[in-house]
């Protein structure tokens, strides 16, 4: 039983550790293309898999419409700093539409993660990051019921929930699922930075570009971007109160 724990963990760290080379292989790749050719990259994944989003439609405002490839990336012309307007769409996904920031001739964060379609009435939370801290996990609480995360429970007992996909390695996506949201509970949405979990004095998390999409009745509500600079290992994103999102965006310990 001892050999079979040791060689399990072994294969979970080989996974771990070949999952971040790839990663990181694709953070260079994309910098070396701007070097070279003078052109950004876009990246997109399937929210549920973390698989390549490919054969994607992706339209860049004034700029041009693409076609994701094998690894769902685009690539397009380098633009002056500032925001490009971006819309991916493609057949069994929820259209989403959002602006993409370029700082000092790199795109601030080029990884996106997009939604298959949904049954009506649900909700799917999307978290993406850098590749450090490696190790985020989303949180999401209904006061006096449950607690899914991957520390808590991963399939509520009713089916009605779930952490579709726990990313240990960095990137994301880390997804979560609910088919039921009660009207009259409260529900809380939190990040927890628990690769520097014994480190209160970490700026980790404000550091990582973590964002968080969601998605509910088949349509794209927005985008929360983690606040830049404050330490903590605790995003608290947003609540649902009477089946209406609002959003807090803070960091706390």
């Amino acid at each position: 039983m001892k050999h079979l724990l040791i060689a399990s963990l072994l294969v979970v760290s080989l996974t771990t550790l070949y999952g971040q080379k790839d990663k990181m292989m694709n953070v260079l790749d994309d910098e070396m293309e701007i070097m070279d050719n003078d052109n950004q990259t876009l990246r997109f994944f399937d929210a549920e898999t973390g698989e390549p989003l490919e054969g994607a439609s992706v339209n860049i405002e004034d700029i041009g419409e693409y076609t994701t490839d094998e690894e769902g990336k685009v690539r397009f012309p380098n633009q002056p700093d500032g925001y490009l307007n971006v819309e991916v769409e493609k057949e069994g996904y929820i259209t989403c539409n959002f602006d993409v920031e370029i700082v000092a001739d790199m795109i601030f964060f080029n990884r996106f993660s997009v939604s298959p379609k949904l049954d009506l009435g649900s909700i799917r939370i999307v978290l993406d990051w850098l590749d450090t801290p490696p190790d985020l996990d989303a949180h999401f609480v209904k006061q006096g019921g449950y607690h899914i995360s991957y520390q808590d429970t991963k399939v509520l007992s009713d089916g009605t929930g779930q952490l579709d996909r726990d990313d240990l390695d960095g990137n994301g996506p880390e997804t979560i699922t609910i088919n039921d949201i009660d009207d009259n509970a409260h529900y809380e949405y939190y990040v927890h930075n628990y690769t520097d979990r014994n480190d209160p004095t970490s700026s980790g998390l404000s550091k990582s570009k973590a964002t968080i999409k969601v998605f509910a009745n088949n349509e794209f509500l927005g985008t929360v971007e983690i606040p830049r600079g404050p330490k903590g290992l605790k995003w608290h994103v947003f609540e649902i109160n009477n089946g209406e999102i609002e959003i807090t965006n803070k960091l706390q310990n």
